[in-house]
């Protein structure tokens, strides 16, 4: 049995922002760039609805440029190393969610 994890993704244009829901598969070490990555290759949002491809800010990938920081669970982090599984674990999220 594959385990999985929500992805929370607050998207929109000035004056229409929303939530959006991405379920994603729960692999070892995999950072939240590399969730944004497998969204960008599929944008398919958790109710199955094809939907506008993800963008966001990246550069170095090596938690040095900071190019690709966001609000992550409502903290400010780098996204290439912030470790989704560890994330998980720290926040005891038991649905397995964050968001970005």
């Amino acid at each position: 049995m594959s385990s999985t994890f929500v992805l929370k993704i607050y998207r929109g244009n000035p004056g229409k922002q929303y939530w959006e829901e991405f379920e994603l598969p729960l692999k070892p070490f995999s950072n939240v760039i590399s969730a944004l990555m497998e969204i960008q290759k599929n944008p398919v949002n958790r109710q199955g609805k094809k939907v506008t491809p993800v963008v966001w800010e990246q550069g170095c990938l090596e938690e040095v440029c900071g190019s690709c920081s966001m609000l992550i669970n409502g903290k400010p982090r780098q996204a290439c190393s912030a470790l989704v599984d560890r994330i998980l674990k720290e926040t005891g999220r038991l649905n397995k969610s964050l968001a970005a």
